[in-house]
């Protein structure tokens, strides 16, 4: 009799995770989501009260920065523990384990799984490197997870008749680029679910529901409000076109940017926006999208909330870059201004009793061993990045780190709390000085008063770069 009592409390303890030593995570990500999100104040009109909810009992790190602004490099630096200069890894193409050196990389999910914990993911977390097309299959490292849900990413596309009847058909503006056929937007007639990323939501919010017998790491990868920004129709409707309002823009914002940096510009587009008047419509397809994203979190947190594990479980939200709609007359990523540098994190541990806002300079380099600190699992001694664990118990630690974005060797942009600094492979630089400048209108790296704090940046970056390759 004793026997069962015991077997069966066993069994109770089993199932509502309280024989756990170890925290679970739950690790989302978000493609090409900027900080237009409500609790991180991008943009007052966003409408994503799943995050902000979260975000409530969270600590958000309003100055978090990308590693590069670009999907695969960002991806591989923040799920290797590694600098883009360290891998070499600054364009889509690449794949880390064909890089010398890197064939035997643990990533962050491997680690989990070497220190006893199950580990799935559905949706985009790693990068596909070989191609994509119109719909890119999502990204995957063959052995990261053991249990993966492998399928199309984003959204169900509208028949071909409600195709560039709303965006931009950019091939026949003779405008050439990555996204020249997918800078479209429009809302289908579809239910939330018959989506790909609410199914992607829906295979982790099952995974979490099992019975688990071991810590889990699960990550959801939601590939909206990565073009073309087809949701639902709904999603659409939350916005009125009329009401939307346009970001801050410098007409002759261009004119101290070198010749490199206006190169990596997407003028054309901005003007094609300008002159078809679309500019709004463009500006509330990415609203609508980030809001559908912010639907499919809300799924998987949901199911979070009324598991067994809810109270055992840290939550990590974060884009892997950000995005210009019309800043320095530029749409899209890949270049090194504040737009497409930053993105939103959040953290979650229900263990803490600290929330807050912190404005401190944080990277998505951190990450990777913010997990492993905060799971209290060997630390990995190799990372590029620091935990920022400090700051989730106390806002105020101080704090005097600089973030790396990076788009190419020789072509980085550093981040402290009041300045950033870049520099192009021709050696022009630009500083911009956030405390009086947050647009980055001015390029003051010409001025004699800006010496001793370039000086300050050029040493840092010779730091940052020791192991470039």
């Amino acid at each position: 009799m004793k026997k069962h009592i015991l077997y069966t409390l066993f069994s109770l303890v089993t199932l509502f995770g309280f024989s756990q030593e170890k925290p679970n995570v739950l690790f989302i990500m978000v493609d090409d989501m900027n900080d237009w999100v409500g609790a991180f104040g991008g943009n007052q009109q966003a409408i994503t009260p799943n995050i902000d909810a979260l975000a409530e009992k969270s600590i958000i790190f309003k100055n978090a920065y990308c590693s590069a602004p670009l999907c695969n490099p960002s991806r591989s630096s923040l799920l290797t523990g590694y600098r883009p200069s360290t891998t070499g890894i600054y364009g889509n193409s690449e794949i880390f384990r064909e890089i010398k050196g890197f064939e035997n990389t643990i990533t962050l999910p491997q680690y989990f799984e070497a220190n006893g914990y199950n580990t799935a993911a559905s949706g985009k977390i790693f990068h596909n490197a070989r191609g994509n097309g119109e719909v890119p299959k999502e990204g995957s490292d063959p052995g990261s997870f053991q249990t993966e849900r492998i399928g199309n990413a984003g959204t169900v596309f509208p028949d071909e008749k409600n195709k560039h009847q709303h965006g931009l058909n950019l091939k026949e503006r003779g405008i050439k680029g990555s996204f020249k056929r997918s800078f479209d937007w429009f809302g289908t007639d579809t239910k939330d679910e018959e989506n790909n990323d609410w199914k992607s939501a829906e295979f982790c919010a099952d995974y979490i529901n099992q019975e688990h017998n071991k810590p889990f790491f699960v990550a959801c990868g939601i590939f909206k409000p990565h073009l073309p920004w087809y949701v639902p129709k709904k999603y659409f409707d939350l916005y009125n076109l009329e009401d939307i309002k346009l970001p801050e823009v410098l007409e002759n914002d261009l004119d101290d940017v070198g010749k490199i940096g206006k190169n990596m510009v997407k003028s054309k587009v901005h003007q094609s926006l300008l002159d078809t008047n679309k500019w709004k419509e463009a500006v509330r397809a990415y609203l609508s999208n980030i809001s559908f994203a912010d639907a499919c979190i809300g799924h998987v947190l949901g199911a979070l909330e009324n598991s067994a594990y809810a109270n055992n479980t840290i939550v990590v939200i974060m884009g892997d870059h950000g995005w210009h709609l019309g800043e320095k007359q530029h749409w899209s990523k890949n270049v090194l201004w504040e737009r497409a540098a930053k993105t939103p994190l959040l953290i979650f541990d229900p263990r803490n009793k600290e929330t807050g806002v912190s404005t401190k300079i944080v990277s998505l380099l951190d990450v990777y061993p913010t997990l492993v600190d905060l799971c209290d699992l060997p630390k990995k001694q190799d990372l590029d990045g620091n935990s920022i664990k400090p700051l989730l118990h106390n806002l105020n630690t101080e704090w005097n780190e600089i973030a790396l974005t990076s788009k190419s060797k020789g072509t980085h942009s550093l981040r402290n709390e009041q300045y950033r600094y870049t520099v192009y492979s021709d050696g022009f630089e630009e500083l911009y000085d956030h405390k009086v400048d947050p647009n980055e209108w001015v390029n003051i790296a010409s001025k004699s008063t800006s010496n001793d704090v370039l000086k300050m940046f050029r040493t840092e970056l010779k730091i940052k770069l020791k192991n470039e390759i």
